[in-house]
C-alpha cells in the first residue's frame, strides 16, 4: 500500500512540475511576444520620425 501512494505521489508530483514547467514556457512566450511588439512599435514609429523630417525639410 505505501508503495502505490508513494507511486502516486511521484506521479502527482510529475504533473504538477510538467504544469509548472508550461506556464513558464508560456510566460516566456508573452514576454517574447511583448518585446517584439515593442520593438516593431518603436521602428515604426523611427521610420515616421524621419518621415515627417524629410517631409519638413522639402517645404
Amino acid at each position: 500500500m505505501t508503495d502505490l501512494a508513494h507511486e502516486l505521489s511521484e506521479t502527482e508530483l510529475d504533473q504538477v512540475c510538467g504544469g509548472e514547467l508550461d506556464m513558464i514556457s508560456l510566460q516566456s512566450m508573452v514576454a517574447q511576444r511583448h518585446l517584439a511588439i515593442q520593438l516593431t512599435t518603436h521602428l515604426i514609429r523611427a521610420m515616421n520620425d524621419t518621415t515627417r523630417s524629410i517631409i519638413g525639410n522639402i517645404k
